[in-house]
């Protein structure tokens, strides 16, 4: 399996959508994760970079979690949710197992609202979606509820569990779980709007 670090061509649209792409995957196909990395792969690095602020190491992890995309293809479940989340929230984890491993786990000072990092690009294609991508996910953020999004910042970027986040908070853990749940509910409902898609 080889996988190109600087796709030259613009993602894909259209035909291959990103469920039958997961099902090459599954079947061994290997033009079914470029077209897939070539599909999020800016998406993908702009949320790790955001989690690592380090965009060498975050190009390092992205790899890996393409990686284990391929060696793993099997267990994506598409009734328990999209390939981008899929996706996503595996890339959210191996980053912050990165910061952990490094012994660097501090939750970042971040700007709120700052949604992801603008990535740095080889291709002129792929920093323009990249930048689409940041900018819909942090208008998005933008609209929530502070409290919503402050919760929603804390547990993703930072990876603080429910406890932590209402401590730092100094929230109720209940209205916490709140909250994140309400939040995500309304981001989700934000980008299947915008998106047009199944967010």
């Amino acid at each position: 399996m080889s996988l190109s670090l600087v796709a030259g061509d613009a993602p894909p649209t259209g035909a291959a959508d990103d469920h039958a792409l997961m099902e090459g995957i599954a079947a061994r196909d290997p033009a079914a994760l470029q077209s897939l990395y070539d599909r999020h792969a800016s998406l993908v690095l702009a949320l790790i970079v955001r989690i690592l602020h380090d965009h060498a190491e975050a190009e390092d992890v992205m790899i890996d979690v393409f990686w284990e995309l391929w060696e793993r293809g099997d267990r994506y479940d598409a009734a328990r949710g999209n390939p981008l989340t899929y996706l996503t929230t595996l890339a959210r984890s191996r980053a912050i197992d990165r910061r952990r491993a490094k012994g660097r786990f501090q939750p970042a000072a971040r700007e709120s609202g700052s949604a992801l990092a603008a990535p740095q690009s080889d291709s002129p294609e792929r920093g323009a979606v990249a930048e689409e991508h940041r900018v819909l996910v942090t208008q998005a953020l933008l609209g929530l509820d502070p409290a919503q999004r402050d919760a929603i910042e804390c547990a993703f970027y930072d990876g603080l569990t429910h406890i932590e986040i209402a401590e730092k908070l100094g929230k109720p853990l209940g209205t916490v779980k709140t909250y994140i749940r309400q939040g995500f509910i309304r981001l989700r409902q934000s980008l299947r709007i915008t998106t047009g898609g199944d967010a």
